[in-house]
């Protein structure tokens, strides 16, 4: 079952317990009319990539396995993965009000060994998390059997929502997301539009609200028994305009982070200091006075942080961003090795 006693054997090819291909919105009917049973809990399973090397994931920069060594999974780029996800995201799925969910994450068997331990240390404490790893490059053909179990084979409806490792969900994101797919039929999408952007200015990390529709972060599908479609699976920019959707703004729920090696800047470089994200962060900036005046927050975003995530605070945030725009300290941290690993 899924849920935060999931317990599997615990070996790599498996789905442990704490071990974008152009994508199309195909629509599906939404089944108006079929409503939850009663008596039975309402499954919720994340999904998270870790450096999953597939083509429908990583993008014409990373074709071959001998580019995914050099690039997706240089020991630069990974240091910097492996800290926003252990500084950002993972606490705030520990933190989770609800802990009846499950959260899988899904990376590639080449994973180099020092990247695959450390995954499973880092998460080894949190019953909610479970570590896929696959050989497949179809995200979609990956995670099938993790579908299947989310719906007890198909026979009733289930809801996945979609992380990145870099981002985070706040700690009432599962309690609420649980009770807004109770009010939908399934076949719609549920999306939480507010939260706040953290980035970095040059040397100094800052934070502000944000706000964007069905914004990817925490995206969720309910999904009917016999259409299973995992998150990652649909455009959330069209898809909200192909079924109906549930969207409150009302409340912070994400943590948008901009950093040294996102992968919307591109792998041809190992990190970049702000790139293809200066116009974002600039914009930000005049949109805000405290920012403009020089602050490293807002009131409005500190405010936003001590709700959504209780169990750390903005300076803290803003330091984990920081420290993010320097991946060869980090590496020298993590003890990783600086040069790439090679295929075996």
């Amino acid at each position: 079952m899924l849920g935060a006693g999931a317990s599997a054997l615990r070996r790599r090819g498996s789905l442990v317990p704490h071990r974008r291909a152009a994508l199309v919105s195909l629509q599906r009917p939404v089944l108006i009319g079929v409503h939850w049973q009663k008596g039975r809990k309402l499954k919720i399973c994340g999904h998270c990539r870790f450096s999953f090397y597939g083509f429908t994931d990583t993008g014409r920069a990373i074709q071959t396995v001998e580019s995914a060594f050099l690039k997706l999974w240089h020991p630069v780029r990974m240091a910097v993965r492996f800290h926003l996800l252990e500084t950002i995201c993972l606490p705030a799925i520990r933190a989770q009000t609800d802990p009846d969910f499950t959260l899988v994450i899904t990376t590639s068997k080449m994973l180099p060994e020092p990247f695959q331990d450390r995954l499973d240390r880092i998460t080894s404490g949190i019953p909610q998390v479970r570590v896929l790893r696959t050989e497949r490059t179809d995200l979609s053909k990956a995670l099938k059997p993790v579908m299947a179990e989310a719906s007890d084979d198909f026979t009733h409806p289930s809801v996945h929502f979609r992380i990145d490792d870099d981002d985070a969900v706040s700690t009432d994101y599962v309690a609420r997301l649980r009770l807004a797919a109770q009010r939908m039929d399934p076949g719609g999408m549920i999306t939480f539009p507010s939260g706040v952007l953290g980035f970095l200015d040059g040397e100094v990390a800052r934070h502000c609200t944000f706000r964007k529709p069905s914004i990817a972060i925490g995206l969720a599908l309910v999904n009917p028994p016999q259409f299973p479609r995992q998150p990652f699976q649909i455009q959330h920019m069209r898809h909200s305009d192909m079924v109906p959707c549930f969207s409150d703004p009302t409340f912070p729920a994400y943590h948008y982070t901009l950093h040294s090696a996102n992968n919307t800047s591109g792998y041809e470089a190992l990190f970049h200091t702000d790139g293809a994200h200066r116009r974002r962060i600039r914009k930000s900036i005049e949109q805000n006075a405290e920012l403009a005046a020089g602050l490293e927050t807002t009131t409005r975003a500190e405010a936003a942080i001590a709700q959504a995530f209780p169990h750390t605070t903005g300076p803290a945030l803003r330091e984990a961003i920081r420290r993010a725009a320097d991946p060869l300290r980090l590496v020298e941290e993590m003890g990783f090795q600086t040069e790439p690993f090679l295929p075996d």
